[in-house]
């Protein structure tokens, strides 16, 4: 049980991933296993403790509505573990919840099998990972946030600026928008081939996987302006 664990123990730096739905939990181990990642299937309620193993991935079911306070759990106890959620549903503010007590990775339980295994390597190798299905929804959120709220400090975009070609910095306003490639190309009057390649180097340049996480990125470092 968590109970076991103790403060200040050596870091394990133990990737742990929640399923909500049990069925899924054998799945998603197949799965990872099947792309030689070695997934540890593990009970939070038996005697287990996760000071047992190090370095390793561990993937146990948990209840949607526990998975806050199991996270929370483990990260006050070992601060190196990487979190992964893989939920049935999600809406911002359980997001929200879940990026604010550490978990590195947020997912849909159907999410595609090549975006689980490479949501999985980028946690592992210190990179954070949220659904790209969820872009539109954060982005809004976002916005009504900063709209009617008078802590929001106006955008410090020095930084990438300098990152930034100015039609990099163009597109990613644009992304910050939630625009497709399509609305972007039809915006600047570029091709779709044009913007996947400024895209990319935008993704290159910021370290992140893909578009929500640039978009993330940049409102959380607040390098951009959200106001639409």
């Amino acid at each position: 049980m968590l109970a076991k664990l103790v403060p200040n123990h050596p870091r394990n730096n133990n990737t742990v991933i929640f399923v909500e739905n049990s069925l899924f939990v054998a799945g998603i181990r197949t799965i990872l296993e099947f792309n030689r990642i070695n997934a540890i299937k593990i009970n939070l309620e038996d005697s287990f403790s996760l000071q047992e193993v190090s370095n390793s991935i561990l993937i146990t079911q948990v209840s949607g509505e526990e998975m806050v306070r199991h996270a929370r759990s483990i990260m006050l106890h070992d601060d190196s573990s990487k979190i992964i959620t893989i939920k049935n549903s999600l809406d911002f503010y359980e997001i929200d919840r879940l990026l604010n007590v550490g978990v590195k990775g947020i997912c849909l339980t159907d999410v595609d099998e090549a975006y689980l295994v490479n949501t999985v390597k980028l946690v592992q190798g210190g990179q954070f990972m949220v659904d790209n299905r969820f872009t539109n929804e954060l982005i809004k959120e976002y916005k009504f946030l900063k709209d009617n709220s008078i802590h929001f400090m106006p955008p410090n975009d020095s930084y990438i600026k300098e990152l930034l070609t100015n039609r990099e910095y163009e597109i990613l306003h644009l992304l910050v928008k939630g625009f497709s490639n399509i609305q972007i190309g039809k915006e600047l009057f570029i091709s779709n081939k044009t913007v996947k390649n400024h895209v990319a180097n935008i993704l290159m340049k910021l370290d992140v996987p893909d578009r929500l996480n640039a978009v993330i990125k940049v409102i959380k470092n607040n390098w951009i302006s959200i106001k639409q």
